[in-house]
């Protein structure tokens, strides 16, 4: 059972830090304490992930596409001629896991590599008309999907919930 309240025992929201005040710690001072989970922000997140999933799967259907290439494929048509280096950044992941998921979309279909001249090595990526339509048909979805993992949240707690998960995050 969590009795961990991130909301605060009288449903405020968090304030931003006062004048002086350090960044948010665990609180935990017994040196015997064993207890990994108790207030444990990336605990929380991780059961958040594990939701977000069950939702995503339930309404998607089980052969829907990983997040990562649902991710790569609306990058990919909001940033035409994006090439595989970019986009492995903006996914946070290595060249070579980027490639896998480039190919994974071109044999469906849905993105293909456009050479890039006077670079041999790099390719523009570009989505195809049936990426297109998946990007439409997934969007409507992922509309529907996020109003379902936000039901439990008013408008202000989903945008504050969004700009602090932006702060974890986020690199340094």
């Amino acid at each position: 059972m969590n009795t961990y309240n991130p909301a605060g025992t009288d449903g405020d929201l968090p304030q931003p830090l006062a004048a002086g005040e350090g960044p948010a710690r665990s609180g935990r001072a017994a040196e015997d304490d064993i207890d990994l989970l108790r207030d444990s922000l990336a605990y929380e997140i991780k059961k958040a992930q594990v939701r977000s999933y069950e939702v995503l799967f339930g309404l998607f259907g089980a052969d829907a596409l990983s997040p990562g290439r649902m991710t790569a494929l609306c990058i990919i048509g909001n940033q035409p001629g994006i090439n595989q280096s970019a986009l492995a950044d903006a996914l946070r992941v290595n060249r070579a896991s980027v490639v896998k998921v480039i190919d994974a979309l071109q044999s469906l279909g849905y993105v293909e590599r456009q050479s890039i001249p006077d670079d041999r090595r790099s390719y523009a990526l570009a989505v195809t008309p049936r990426g297109r339509e998946e990007l439409r048909r997934l969007t409507a979805l992922s509309r529907r999907y996020e109003d379902m993992i936000a039901a439990q949240l008013t408008g202000r707690e989903r945008k504050t919930l969004i700009r602090l998960l932006a702060k974890v995050a986020a690199d340094k």
